[in-house]
């Protein structure tokens, strides 16, 4: 192409791309048709006179994500821009973790989900996955069926060839006679068994100190001052940890219904999806308990844990 023709080119690029001129004004400009105008602009592409780069706000942070990994001494991060809202960002980090859950689900293998805000929003953006097991890693909290793991899973089955295994209890029982009536029910021994089959479980992860967790109405009085003495700065599937990572062991514990913290040690990818700097000191303890390998979380938070002192394997 010699030096008229690109000029050329990149004169019509340049006034549709930069200039928002249409292509029939194009054709009258240059005394060519439409049809000719859109073949340029196809050459133009093809030459690289003109590139395009979309600026996706889900797109992972790659800069960032490198850098949590290694600070937190997990096997992978995913990083993407936060949202305007908390809705926003749940949904954002839901979008980047379903297509890796997907990838990552063989023919056989055994799914387990938590509750939450944010696995809610990962079940409706969950793709079709291949014949697997999806189960339920905790009881249910609470009265609202939208964020219930029941419906969580129940939505996951209804668009892909899945067995649904739910567990049709609290996550906390009235009393520790209650937990172990619900537990020796046949149908939920034998999901809680399961467990020892996970392939890849999915958490959320809830802040006890500064409190940002559905738990806290669930919780007794003497069970909310045992914990804070205990040191109590994060919550995964109703399990509580300190700072450091230990696993917090109260009254509390006998009462809950759910995945224990032995169980997602033994599994071989347990994938956490948390957000928001305010969540920073929670993830950081659950990344210094080896439960957790793997994390989606948004820029903001990323820096906020950036910013605590590195975990030591």
């Amino acid at each position: 192409m010699d030096e008229a023709q690109w000029r050329k080119l990149t004169s019509i690029a340049r006034r549709f791309y930069l200039e928002d001129a249409s292509k029939t004004e194009l054709a009258d400009e240059f005394s060519i048709s439409r049809f000719r105008v859109a073949r340029l602009l196809q050459q133009a592409r093809e030459l690289g006179v003109v590139t395009i780069q979309i600026h996706d706000l889900d797109e992972p942070r790659d800069d960032l994500s490198a850098d949590l990994a290694a600070h937190l001494g997990l096997d992978d991060c995913v990083v993407v821009t936060a949202g305007e809202s908390g809705d926003d960002n749940r949904r954002r980090l839901a979008r980047a973790a379903a297509p890796r859950i997907a990838r990552a689900i063989r023919e056989g293998d055994v799914l387990g989900l938590t509750w939450g805000r944010t696995l809610v929003a990962i079940g409706e953006e969950l793709p079709a996955l291949p014949p697997s097991t999806v189960i339920q890693l905790t009881g249910t909290v609470g009265n609202d069926l939208r964020q219930s793991p029941v419906e969580v899973i129940r939505r996951i089955s209804g668009r892909s060839s899945v067995d649904a295994v739910a567990v049709f209890a609290p996550l906390f029982a009235a009393s520790e006679e209650a937990a172990a009536t619900f537990r020796s029910d046949p149908s939920i021994e034998a999901a809680l068994r399961r467990y020892s089959e996970l392939s890849l479980a999915v958490v959320a992860v809830g802040s006890w100190d500064p409190p940002i967790t559905q738990l806290g109405p669930l919780l007794r009085e003497h069970e909310r001052a045992e914990l804070e003495r205990e040191g109590a700065v994060a919550e995964v599937a109703g399990i509580f940890f300190r700072e450091d990572g230990s696993v917090i062991e109260t009254s509390l514990s006998r009462r809950r219904v759910s995945v224990s913290a032995d169980e997602l040690r033994r599994t071989p990818r347990v994938m956490a999806v948390a957000g928001s700097a305010e969540k920073a000191a929670a993830i950081a303890a659950v990344s210094r308990s080896g439960i957790v390998r793997s994390l989606v979380t948004d820029d903001r938070c990323a820096a906020a844990l950036l910013r605590l002192r590195p975990v030591e394997r």
